[in-house]
């Protein structure tokens, strides 16, 4: 699984670009990448960009995944942007896991449209 990831100093901001098949092992291993690369930035904003991506992940497997997640890795003053595909079915996806993860507090949103995304990580709050 490879991973392209830039950290850029200037008010915390990580992008993260991910290409080819995205199963619930790629996604353990995106977040593990994302924590570690995110690890004492108080106010960090992350985007993932996963429109070149496909998602082989089912609703069982994202609700693991999200109860696996530990929200205390991760201050509320971080957020994430997921930018989606422009398929339905894929964004509803990881919609269901922003729904999940959101639930246990993290600062997550999903988009089908970068430019949006980074609007969000721009706003205050």
């Amino acid at each position: 699984m490879n991973f392209q990831i830039s950290l850029f100093n200037w008010q915390d901001h990580l992008f993260i670009l991910r290409r080819g098949s995205m199963d619930a092992a790629a996604f353990r291993q995106l977040f593990a990448e994302t924590e570690k690369a995110t690890l004492g930035l108080q106010e960090c904003k992350v985007l993932v960009d996963l429109s070149d991506s496909t998602y082989q992940i089912d609703p069982t497997e994202i609700a693991e995944l999200a109860a696996a997640t530990q929200a205390t890795r991760w201050p509320r003053t971080k957020r994430i942007a997921i930018v989606s595909t422009l398929e339905i079915a894929d964004y509803h996806r990881l919609y269901f896991l922003r729904t999940e993860l959101a639930a246990r507090g993290l600062a997550v949103e999903i988009f089908r449209h970068s430019r949006v995304a980074i609007n969000w990580l721009g706003m205050p709050g």
